[in-house]
């Protein structure tokens, strides 16, 4: 099993799975504990973790856009 977990450093979205107690954030290269990330989804398999990371990703992107044009 995997969980779509948020860096608490940069705030990027990223992969681990499970069973690990600790992840490095591919963006900023901190040493995550996972036990203290905030968890946004989880998922069975790597292919559904990718999607759900993607779409996460792109809702994100969506919102910061809207904050733009809207002030």
């Amino acid at each position: 099993m995997y969980v779509v977990i948020i860096c608490y450093k940069c705030g990027q979205l990223l992969l681990a799975k499970t069973d690990q107690k600790t992840r490095q954030c591919p963006y900023c290269e901190t040493r995550l504990i996972l036990d203290k990330t905030k968890k946004v989804a989880s998922a069975k398999t790597t292919q559904e973790a990718s999607i759900l990371i993607r779409a996460l990703k792109r809702k994100k992107n969506v919102k910061t856009l809207e904050l733009d044009f809207t002030g």
